[in-house]
């Protein structure tokens, strides 16, 4: 895993965060659909605050593996860089006159989910809701006419796309060392967590779809072609790294058939 090509993307990515200028007009969005917003974007900025503690210690234990040096100090910034996101979701929770939250029901068991097994659970319950986050964030900047709104859910759009390529990169690091069986099972399992989770947040977030005109069904066919989307690449990777080992195996045989 090149972890020198993420701790610099980090490390310049989350400045631009930081150093983002959001529109200074104020909302005039009709007020069903503000406070619909605002609602679901404070759900989405408490999911974003989080210290990252429980990845931390996850990734001292792998910290010494050849293949993820480098990785602890590309987490840290990785976790920073979602406390930038909820820096910016609280802006804009703000600009839309919302309340910030202290707890919520989804994100509380998002966060009891990630402590339940070791490191690529907690990753795959980070990946679920950052598949779930890139759908949310492009029908934000797709459908929401606020300036703000558009301006926020277009940054982390973009920085969403980069942490799923970081975190493919990671799996695809963990998934190449098991049987091609226990990658089915683990697909099975994955896909079958996303799609739960995309249940729930259509229905947790409907009056903000409402107010976007999407349906609670649109979105999860939304899901789930982000989640295909991802796994296909995952698995072309996968694939991929396995030629050249099935070519190695194959020469005897084709050798063989030359000199005959």
């Amino acid at each position: 895993m090149n972890t020198q090509h993420w701790i610099n993307h980090f490390e310049a990515n989350t400045r631009l965060n930081h150093d983002l200028k959001l529109p200074a007009a104020p909302c005039e969005l009709p007020e069903h659909v503000r406070t619909a917003l605002a609602r679901s974007i404070a759900t989405f900025q408490l999911g974003e605050s989080g210290g990252g503690t429980r990845l931390r210690r996850y990734t001292r234990s792998i910290a010494s593996l050849e293949n993820l040096r480098g990785y602890q100090r590309a987490v840290d910034l990785f976790v920073t860089e979602e406390q930038s996101h909820a820096a910016l979701l609280a802006r804009t929770v703000t600009h839309l006159r919302g309340n910030l939250l202290q707890k919520q029901w989804t994100n509380s068991i998002f966060r009891w989910m990630r402590d339940l097994v070791n490191l690529e659970f907690n990753i795959q319950v980070l990946l679920t809701a950052e598949l779930i986050a890139e759908v949310y964030f492009g029908l934000l900047a797709l459908r929401c006419s606020d300036p703000v709104v558009q301006t926020v859910a277009k940054k982390l759009l973009r920085d969403e796309m980069g942490h799923l390529a970081f975190q493919r990169d990671f799996l695809f690091e963990r998934l190449k060392t098991l049987t091609p069986a226990m990658q089915r099972l683990w697909r099975w399992q994955f896909q079958a967590i996303h799609r739960a989770t995309a249940a729930v947040v259509a229905w947790d977030h409907r009056d903000c779809l409402r107010s976007l005109k999407v349906t609670p069904a649109d979105f999860r066919a939304r899901a789930a072609r982000s989640w295909q989307s991802f796994q296909s690449r995952l698995e072309r990777r996968l694939n991929a790294d396995e030629l050249p080992s099935t070519t190695f195996a194959s020469m005897p045989s084709k050798l063989g058939s030359i000199k005959s």
